[in-house]
């Protein structure tokens, strides 16, 4: 994971370099400290990205059921009120 910090701001150095901008020096320095906080950044294993992931999914599933429930149930309740 460390790497993907890396590797983004050697690509965006890239790509700032070679758009020619004139603060190269701001730049670099803004990068260095990018690279300085990635660094202490607290990644998450695998075993809890798999974690928050299931977590997530479950909320969405549940919220989407009870959105549906309600839905149908007020869709009813104004068919009837309609008519």
């Amino acid at each position: 994971m460390h790497n993907i910090g890396k590797i983004l701001c050697a690509l965006i150095g890239i790509m700032l370099a070679v758009a020619g901008i004139k603060n190269y020096k701001k730049i670099k320095v803004f990068l260095s400290e990018v690279k300085v906080e990635l660094s202490k950044v607290s990644w998450s294993t695998r075993h809890e990205l798999f974690g928050a992931t299931s977590v997530v999914i479950s909320a969405t599933f549940i919220l989407a059921l009870y959105i549906g429930i309600v839905d149908f149930s007020l869709s009813r309740l104004l068919t009837v009120l309609i008519k």
